[in-house]
């Protein structure tokens, strides 16, 4: 018995310890925008791990405004363990819960009485991509 509950207990470690490797690993985003490969550093936020969860997808994003593309996610999200804010600024991933989307941002913008949630920063600017983008577009986002 004392050989079973060993390998057992071997067997949960080797799991947990895997586990907490994937988790690791997924604090970054890789999104495609017209081909061009950019990266979002992730916010410990428990709407990340729920985007992440969805990963890969494609959206088809269209231009609001002069700040921001949207686009609508795959599968209803959950923001109410998030920290919301009013304040959104360019080169961030945020997601808006009134329409269930992604929004990134190529200009800063107070959306009040809207709130975001902040998901991440791209580590490249996408600011003059994006403004010189047309109306729609495909993105497409990777977990990493």
């Amino acid at each position: 018995m004392s050989r079973i509950t060993s390998l057992v207990l071997m067997l949960l470690v080797v799991t947990v310890t895997m586990a907490s490797a994937q988790t690791f690993k997924k604090n970054s985003m890789k999104v495609t925008i017209n081909g061009h490969e950019y990266h979002v550093k992730v916010n410990n936020d428990p709407m990340v791990a729920q985007v992440l969860a969805m990963c890969p997808m494609t959206l088809e994003v269209s231009r609001s405004g002069n700040h921001e593309y949207y686009g609508r996610l795959p599968q209803k999200a959950d923001d109410s363990k998030s920290r919301q804010t009013s304040e959104a600024h360019k080169n961030e991933l945020m997601y808006f819960g009134g329409w269930n989307c992604l929004s990134l941002l190529f200009e800063d913008v107070n959306v009040a009485p809207y709130k975001l949630v902040k998901l991440g920063e791209f580590e490249e600017d996408i600011t003059d991509l994006l403004k010189s983008s047309p109306a729609e577009i495909t993105v497409r986002i990777e977990a990493k």
